[in-house]
């Protein structure tokens, strides 16, 4: 059965418009991404694993990305729905919408600039079979352009930072299959009960570091995440709205200090205070000294202070989830210090 819509992001469909049940359901949210889709559709198309269906929610593009898609799976045989959203509702809140119309017991993600390896979904699947404790599988992601990792799973610092585990370094490493803190959403597999029980992403975060906040409370609520190196996905790193714009700039700063707020306990903030302050004054050399971005990171830092109440509600939900003990949390964090996580935020220092 093949399945078309012409409905809007909020006006989903119901009955006998819902896709049938297969294993996976994995979940494509574009915008203005015609130069690229192509291959990544081509990508999941031909995965060896096939019990799956394609939710693809585009977020009023202006050029002819819902085109191609359109044609690229009017000649495929498996299921699949397509969504164009007449706002851009942003990568979270695409993906939440999206989510409400799949089947699957587990939730893929990938990013139209993502060109997966035909073994991914497999790999992946088989992972989380293996164990009912895990809630979401990392793939390990290869940057295009340079050929090194993109990221091998996400990590947390004792900052209270997230960042890109192996981001930089040679795709030889990082081979081994280990528990980990999360997940990047640009390919990644999530269990469907942990996300009914946690919900999926916070949409008031809108993009950028949506993926950490969910790793954060799944992990919270005792679930745990499966780093999978032979889930392999290629990433041309592309950014729909500029990696160094204002726009960038004050979702980045302004998610951070959001997700800090509503998922980390007041013990955890003050073990960890000497390592965040440096990561605090390290970012705002970054965006401030050396990239000039005054004012959306001054605007980034009002509104996550006009955010404490709202944030303050979520936090109380979350802590009736909470499962594992704080010491848990911290054996999962690395040091400022360490060596890759060093390495990398004294490159983007210098040179990004």
């Amino acid at each position: 059965m093949r399945l078309k819509s012409n409905s809007k992001a909020n006006q989903l469909p119901s009955g006998s418009d819902l896709l049938k049940e297969v294993k996976v359901s994995i979940i494509i949210v574009t915008f203005n991404s015609a130069d690229i889709i192509r291959d990544a559709l081509n990508s999941v198309l031909e995965q060896t694993f096939k019990d799956y269906e394609i939710i693809i929610l585009d977020n009023a593009s202006k050029d002819n990305t819902l085109g191609i898609v359109t044609g690229l799976l009017d000649t495929w045989h498996g299921d699949y729905k397509i969504i164009p959203s007449s706002l851009n509702l942003g990568f979270a809140e695409g993906n939440n919408k999206a989510f409400e119309i799949t089947t699957g017991k587990y939730i893929a993600l990938i990013n139209p600039d993502a060109v997966a390896e035909r073994q991914w979904l497999g790999e992946l699947v088989a992972a989380m079979d293996a164990s009912s404790e895990i809630g979401i599988c990392a793939s390990k992601i290869i940057n295009i352009d340079s050929h090194m990792i993109d990221s091998a799973g996400d990590g947390f610092a004792k900052s209270l930072q997230g960042y890109k585990r192996g981001e930089g370094l040679p795709p030889e490493t990082f081979c081994n299959k280990e528990y980990i803190f999360g997940a990047c959403a640009c390919a990644a597999l999530y269990r469907r009960t942990m996300l009914d029980e946690i919900g999926f992403f916070d949409p008031d975060f809108f993009l950028i570091h949506e993926d950490t906040d969910l790793n954060f409370r799944a992990q919270l609520a005792g679930w745990r995440v499966m780093y999978v190196p032979s889930a392999i996905v290629n990433h041309k790193v592309r950014s729909s709205i500029g990696a160094m714009s204002d726009l960038a700039t004050y979702y980045s700063t302004r998610n951070k200090d959001l997700l800090v707020l509503k998922n980390a306990d007041l013990t955890l903030i003050i073990r960890c205070f000497p390592q965040i302050i440096t990561g605090k004054v390290g970012e705002f050399i970054y965006f401030v000294i050396k990239h000039k971005k005054y004012r959306p990171y001054l605007q980034a830092k009002a509104d996550t202070i006009k955010n404490i109440p709202n944030t303050i509600k979520k936090r109380s939900s979350i802590k009736k989830l909470k499962k594992n003990h704080d010491d848990y949390l911290s054996s999962l964090l690395v040091p400022v210090w360490k060596h890759d996580y060093l390495l990398q935020k004294m490159r983007k220092l210098l040179y990004g």
